[in-house]
């Protein structure tokens, strides 16, 4: 699949695919958007993430919008983080 996004999401995408390469489980979805809400602007998250799950941009959006609100469970944050920093969470949020 061709990726169209540009140059500052790219390396997110390759490492949220890199970390889900089945594609991202409903569970670790909420999470992950709590993880990296506070590195991408809320419109970018929302483009990244529609690249990486082929979800709808603007549904992405509400659903920042409403973890922004309230947040998931930090044990689920946790595992999402656990998991990212394997694929290189590090150098992502270092881009921002």
């Amino acid at each position: 699949m061709p990726d169209t996004l540009p140059p500052t999401l790219s390396g997110a995408a390759h490492m949220l695919r890199s970390a889900y390469p089945g594609g991202m489980p409903e569970t670790a979805y909420v999470a992950v958007l709590a993880l990296l809400y506070e590195h991408f602007s809320d419109r970018n998250l929302a483009e990244l993430m529609a690249a990486v799950t082929g979800k709808d941009a603007a549904t992405i959006l509400n659903d920042v919008y409403a973890c922004a609100s309230s947040r998931p469970e930090a044990a689920a944050i946790a595992a999402a983080r656990r998991l990212l920093e394997r694929h290189g969470l590090q150098a992502v949020c270092a881009e921002d």
